[in-house]
């Protein structure tokens, strides 16, 4: 670079600064090409082996060596015990609580026919339940 000369070293910026995103371009698609290229090999290599994993799972009868591994028929019979004990104990939890007593209907109680309360016995109810103390039964 030329220091002393500094038309030329503005023009050469310049150039540099258009030029860069080109290279930068190229670099990158060729950093593409590449990891495409290793991408379609390793993709075919997948698929190779998936389809050999196929095959052998095809030769195998995968219903039939579960069947030797796990009995069924003791699964089965465990599943309706415990089926039956689950609704055993529902029935008994069910029959330890018994039903909730009706409520009477309101139409059978006459709303007028209790008399309104008076003021002064109410007044000494709350005075003598403020001298006895709480808990305890007053022996009057």
């Amino acid at each position: 670079m030329d220091l002393e000369n500094p038309k030329q070293l503005v023009t050469k910026a310049a150039y540099a600064a258009v030029g860069a995103p080109i290279v930068i371009g190229r670099r990158i698609k060729e950093f593409g090409v590449r990891v495409a290229d290793q991408t379609q090999v390793q993709y075919e290599v997948c698929a190779d082996e998936g389809a050999k994993m196929a095959k052998q799972l095809q030769k195998r009868n995968v219903v039939e060596e579960l069947e030797q591994r796990i009995h069924l028929d003791k699964v089965q019979d465990r599943v309706e015990k415990l089926r039956d004990q689950l609704e055993g104990t529902l029935h008994s939890w069910r029959e330890s609580f018994p039903p909730a007593p009706e409520p009477e209907p309101a139409a059978s109680k006459p709303a007028a026919a209790k008399p309104a309360a008076k003021k002064a016995p109410a007044a000494k109810k709350t005075a003598a339940a403020k001298k006895a103390p709480a808990g305890k039964p007053s022996t009057k």
